[in-house]
């Protein structure tokens, strides 16, 4: 992965935490993890929020896409994944994780810096999803769905 490229990507992203989100997140310096094919952060929240709180937020302030949300049959469990409608420096896949009681303390991000690349992990994190014990709660029901986005 070009490391100029992650790193104007990953500024951009902080821009728009800093200007739509501003109120759930920690300024930060977040230092990436590179990975084979993408990049991945961490940013910590300032408080603990509801999963599905951010998921909708996410959704709503930077029209990002559900891929999936589920909940364990107990509610004790909540895992989401959004992605953002591929464009240059904005190749984004949000993960949401909670395992207490649907609270989270941080967001994983994964950058991407190739519209293949991001659509090929995308597509194995939605067939992944199809095997998730629980409740699926949001989410894109067939692979034309989540085509329209990419191509």
């Amino acid at each position: 992965m070009n490391e100029e490229y992650l790193t104007q990507t990953i500024e951009e992203f902080r821009g728009k935490l800093r200007t739509y989100l501003s109120t759930y997140f920690r300024p930060g310096n977040e230092n990436p993890v590179i990975r084979k094919d993408y990049a991945e952060c961490l940013f910590p929240l300032t408080f603990q929020q509801l999963t599905e709180d951010m998921a909708d937020e996410f959704t709503t302030c930077l029209d990002y896409h559900i891929l999936y949300a589920n909940r364990s049959h107990d509610g004790s469990e909540y895992h989401a994944v959004l992605y953002s409608r591929p464009f240059e420096h904005d190749m984004v896949v949000v993960v949401l994780d909670s395992v207490q009681h649907g609270l989270t303390e941080s967001v994983k991000v994964l950058f991407f810096d190739s519209l293949d690349t991001m659509y090929n992990h995308v597509r194995q994190m939605w067939i992944d999803s199809l095997f998730m014990k629980g409740e699926l709660l949001e989410g894109i029901e067939q692979e034309a769905e989540l085509m329209q986005d990419f191509f």
